[in-house]
């Protein structure tokens, strides 16, 4: 019996002992305060890069939305623009066969085409500004090319030579690109005899 109490006192004291006694890593974050210090300041440091990232992508995402809610009310009428160049070309067609058929009624040709500036200038109002073509290089990105003419006379292949349809900008988009007519010179044929 005796040795029974005795094994349980030493088990018991052993035990005390080793609860006594810190782990490492308390006796680490005892011991070092300055290794706290530095882990809490790399925790801090994070958080900040953490913060400020968010900052700029709410500020980033702020600006895109503004731009964005800006090109839908400066091209909102976009749609209702074009439909209306569709009434400028009949004006315009209007004008150049009352020429050819009738050039004697100057009346009615001069009355159209004061229908015509007053239209441009109402397109002009509404940001909607004519594209120059004729005699101008040819850019894909303001004319679309019906036909290519082969000419001798021509010294610049590529340039503008005729305007089949006028073409728009609405602030700084084509609206409608300019149709027309593209120089290219006329390829020499030689004859072998």
């Amino acid at each position: 019996m005796d040795m029974d109490k005795e094994d349980t006192l030493n088990n018991t004291t052993a035990a005390e002992a080793e609860e006594a006694q810190p782990t490492p890593a308390e006796t680490g974050a005892q011991c070092d305060p300055g290794q706290e210090i530095q882990s809490l300041e790399a925790q801090l440091n994070e958080m900040k890069d953490k913060y400020l990232r968010s900052l700029a992508e709410m500020d980033n995402m702020k600006k895109r939305l503004h731009r964005e809610r800006e090109n839908i009310v400066k091209y909102s009428n976009e749609t209702l623009l074009k439909d209306f160049l569709r009434i400028f070309d009949a004006i315009e067609k209007s004008i150049q066969m009352a020429v050819e058929l009738h050039p004697e009624d100057s009346k009615f040709i001069d009355g159209n085409r004061m229908v015509e500036k007053l239209f441009l200038e109402t397109l002009k109002r509404h940001n909607v500004e004519p594209i120059e073509a004729k005699g101008m290089p040819f850019d894909p990105q303001y004319h679309e090319a019906m036909l290519h003419v082969d000419s001798e006379d021509v010294l610049i292949p590529g340039l503008v030579v005729n305007e089949l349809e006028k073409g728009f900008m609405l602030h700084d988009r084509v609206l409608r690109p300019s149709r027309v007519t593209v120089s290219k010179a006329k390829e020499k044929t030689t004859k072998e005899e």
